[in-house]
């Protein structure tokens, strides 16, 4: 009896949200960059040096860690800077906030370089780079997850989703550390900082999470019900990544080709600090009016922090399942606007949104 083969899924090709937006609604991956930073200090390398930012996006993060290694080099050095991320990825955001590190350190020479292409593919050639880093971006996976089959519930859905997703990430987080050990030199560094589960449910951060993403697919579903959307319109926008505890991390490690050791490794709790900045806002207010206006800032401010994740998703498969490309962004905007008080109304907004960390610091031996 032959096995029958399964299928590869097509390749994950769709970067963030572009037009600057992913810069302008990354504020807690740029809280998770600022987390990483110790792990690049002590660091050393000769005064020609090569940095790559594995995932940079639109650059925001990516930025200031460029800086911090460049402010590291001695006088008078040379420094290459390598941008990668998916040829789809708005390297165009990134382009204008390439001069801040220009004049940030103006005695130095730098030469910008952008690769784009899937990091699961080489990336630079071996044993040319000194430090390398991936801030946010290994969880993304290589290839899209099936959709929601239309028998499923979304809780079947999920964890179908999670199992199977499971077992590509640690396929893909391989493949990603031995591509990476071919390009980083001995003594080189590679510094990752990867979102991971949430630990717990003591400050109501896995139910604040939850409650924004329930948001999102609440106000899909009552799009769907008033003809805006078409019917199969929430199964195929879950974004295809999976997240990684250390202890995956170590498993990926452990079946790498190339000889790693981890020098440091830590966990910390990151959240959105649209969250802080709210509980700030209503400190002394008495006023449950006023109270609920800084709720719906905070609402406003996450869902657009997750959709910018999520839009190249929702509107590659609305168009792909009907939708009439001219007004798939004005029903995205609907979606938007739908969520927002979706989130307020079932009292998202008044937990934390959170996402917990983990940050790594590699030798390559």
């Amino acid at each position: 009896m032959t096995k029958e083969k399964t299928l590869p899924q097509p390749a994950n090709t769709l970067a963030m949200a572009g037009d600057n937006t992913y810069n302008e609604n990354s504020g807690q991956q740029y809280l998770a960059m600022e987390a990483c930073l110790p792990l690049f200090e002590g660091l050393s390398f000769g005064p020609n040096a090569t940095f790559v930012d594995y995932g940079c996006s639109q650059g925001a993060a990516s930025m200031a860690v460029m800086q911090r290694l460049v402010s590291q080099l001695l006088p008078h050095s040379t420094a290459t800077l390598v941008f990668n991320d998916l040829p789809s990825n708005d390297f165009n955001s990134l382009i204008k906030l390439l001069p801040t590190i220009k004049s940030f350190d103006s005695i130095k020479i730098i030469y910008p370089c952008i690769v784009p292409n899937s990091f699961y593919n080489p990336v630079m050639p071996q044993n040319t780079v000194d430090v390398a880093f991936a801030l946010s971006s290994i969880h993304w996976l290589r290839e899209l997850p099936p959709p929601k089959a239309a028998t499923e519930s979304f809780e079947e859905f999920i964890r179908t989703r999670n199992n199977r997703n499971s077992a590509a990430s640690h396929k893909d987080l391989v493949e990603f550390l031995n591509l990476r050990g071919r390009e980083i030199k001995p003594g080189g560094k590679l510094i990752v900082a990867v979102p991971s589960p949430c630990a717990d449910n003591t400050d109501g951060r896995i139910t604040g999470n939850e409650r924004l993403r329930c948001a999102l697919f609440i106000a899909m579903e009552n799009l769907i019900a008033t003809g805006r959307l078409p019917s199969n319109a929430t199964a195929g926008v879950y974004p295809p990544n999976h997240v990684h505890t250390e202890q995956s991390f170590r498993a990926a490690l452990n079946e790498a080709k190339n000889a790693w050791t981890i020098e440091k490794v830590y966990s910390r709790v990151i959240p959105h600090p649209a969250y802080q900045a709210m509980l700030e806002s209503q400190k002394g207010v008495q006023d449950m009016g006023l109270k609920k206006t800084f709720e719906e800032a905070y609402a406003g401010t996450v869902v657009d922090w997750i959709l910018a994740v999520f839009k190249p998703f929702m509107q590659s498969w609305w168009i792909e399942q009907g939708l009439n490309e001219e007004v798939c962004e004005q029903v995205f905007q609907e979606c938007s606007d739908m969520a927002k008080i979706e989130f307020v109304n079932n009292a998202g907004a008044q937990l934390p949104v959170a996402q917990d960390f983990v940050f790594v610091r590699l030798n390559r031996c």
